[in-house]
């Protein structure tokens, strides 16, 4: 027989979704139930025995429904186009996900399995997989240009791998075959045994690590080495409007690079070396890694230059950072494609990071790690548009790296959390539910589980309800803007 709180839920879910015109717009009974409604009556928030069951609507017009910890459904509805509508499914975050776009579905269970499927830039569809990561993947093409398949160590035939064009090996690393800019290397015993055959007939690759290996294309380049690591030279850039550049190294005990205007040393690598070349780069360092100076012309007029680990010196065109007790204390401006960022890293305990983009929207993000956080968006007019905060703030995760997370598992930490999800839209919530307050242009309500909620609406006039049901009439008080 259902006990008497599970059928005061059952009885509580239906009104509200009938839309019952005698319940309250915010009924508090944490943990057994609470929801929230707009001042027309549709449902904004509700939760069930909580923290386990939640649902709430989207500033977008989508739904947001939770089986912490365990499952999340969320929808991202498209106004304009609804064809590009999305829908996402998470399970045990940051793990699973099921994520389906109009021209895209991809699905995870890391490290179990984890499936896409999408249009390419072609038009054309692509799959790629991986069966219980990084052992078994594969993948097509619609085209027929992308077929491959990999049960690692056994073989593998796989396009675009790492930083290759594709990569095959057999029984690795007894065989292994790499392909890139034309350039084709087969390696046994990986990575001991090596020969090439490119697409320049005259390019000569070939090792047998430590005993002796080249890299030979006549006219451009020359290397080699005997009894690695010890003994290496070659010449660079014979094709080059300077001239060729030819280095020596007999390691570690010394080394050199000269050039018409290139010019290097080396002494107990990698403790001193210099390199540069005339008009466009240099590189010092002494007493490796204590201290270190590098300039490049052709890296955005990059200077930088430290004394480790007390304090370091980066600017370019681009940015300008300081580095203090490494990897402790940080101060970083820089720009990137999109706008102009800010940081500021007391690690572990203190970060803050600023983002304004071209736009003129922006991003401000405070963390005293592990009390609290504060994330503000802002709008081109510097109107604060949407948001959150909490007590406390353990994760060190943000944006696309925390997504889920806190959503799942929020509950297990957060002493308040406020949340902006619009421009007129502020909410409160302190322990959960035990007390609970949102502020939106249509009015505020606010409650405290069983002993009274609150509400004053658009036109100001205000209600208090004891235990939750009981109306006291309060008049009416002019609105704040939120």
């Amino acid at each position: 027989m259902p006990r008497p709180a599970s059928n005061l839920i059952v009885v509580l879910f239906g009104l509200v979704a009938a839309g019952c015109s005698v319940m309250p717009r915010e009924l508090n009974l944490t943990p057994l139930w609470f929801h929230r409604m707009d001042a027309e009556g549709n449902l904004l928030e509700w939760d069930a025995v909580w923290p386990v069951l939640h649902y709430e609507r989207t500033p977008e017009g989508g739904d947001d429904f939770r089986v912490r910890p365990l499952y999340r459904r969320v929808t991202e509805p498209s106004a304009d186009l609804p064809a590009d509508s999305a829908v996402e499914h998470q399970f045990l975050a940051p793990f699973g996900r099921i994520r389906s776009y109009p021209d895209e579905t991809s699905a995870r269970l890391f490290p179990l399995w984890s499936w896409r499927s999408r249009v390419n830039e072609d038009g054309e569809r692509d799959v790629d997989w991986y069966l219980l990561f990084p052992f078994v993947w594969g993948g097509s093409a619609a085209d027929g240009r992308e077929d491959y398949f990999a049960v690692f160590p056994l073989w593998a035939d796989v396009p675009q791998c790492m930083t290759y064009d594709r990569f095959r090996t057999f029984l690795f690393p007894l065989w292994v075959c790499v392909d890139k800019g034309g350039h084709r290397h087969h390696l046994f015993l990986w990575p001991l045994i090596g020969y090439g055959s490119c697409a320049e007939a005259d390019h000569s690759w070939f090792r047998v690590i430590p005993l002796y290996g080249h890299d030979i294309e006549p006219g451009r380049f020359d290397r080699r080495f005997l009894l690695w690591p010890f003994f290496s030279w070659s010449t660079e850039n014979e094709d080059g409007n300077n001239g060729p550049v030819r280095s020596f190294s007999f390691w570690p005990l010394f080394g050199w690079r000269s050039g018409i205007e290139a010019s290097g040393w080396a002494a107990l690598w990698p403790f001193f070396q210099a390199n540069g070349q005339a008009g466009t780069f240099y590189r010092l360092t002494l007493l490796w890694p204590v201290f270190r100076y590098y300039w490049n012309r052709l890296e955005d007029d990059i200077h930088q230059w430290w004394l480790f680990p007390f304090v370091s010196r980066t600017k370019s065109t681009d940015q300008d950072a300081w580095v203090f007790l490494w990897p402790l204390i940080w101060f970083r401006d820089y720009l990137d494609p999109d706008g102009t960022n800010s940081q500021q890293w007391v690690l572990p305990f203190f970060w803050h990071v600023a983002k304004k983009w071209n736009d003129g929207r922006s991003e401000d993000h405070v963390k005293l790690w592990p009390l609290a956080h504060r994330t503000v968006h802002r709008d081109a007019d510097g109107v604060a548009v949407r948001g959150d905060w909490s007590l406390l703030s353990p994760l060190v995760q943000r944006d696309g790296m925390a997504s889920g997370l806190e959503e799942a598992y929020g509950f297990l930490w957060e002493l308040a959390r406020g949340v902006q999800r619009a421009p007129d839209d502020d909410a409160l919530d302190v322990a959960g539910r035990l007390y609970t307050q949102r502020a939106r242009a249509d009015g505020t309500t606010a409650s405290v589980p069983f002993l009274f909620n609150y509400e004053q609406d658009e036109g100001g006039a205000r209600t208090l309800r004891l235990f939750q049901f009981l109306p006291i009439p309060l008049g009416s008080a002019a609105r704040v803007d939120q």
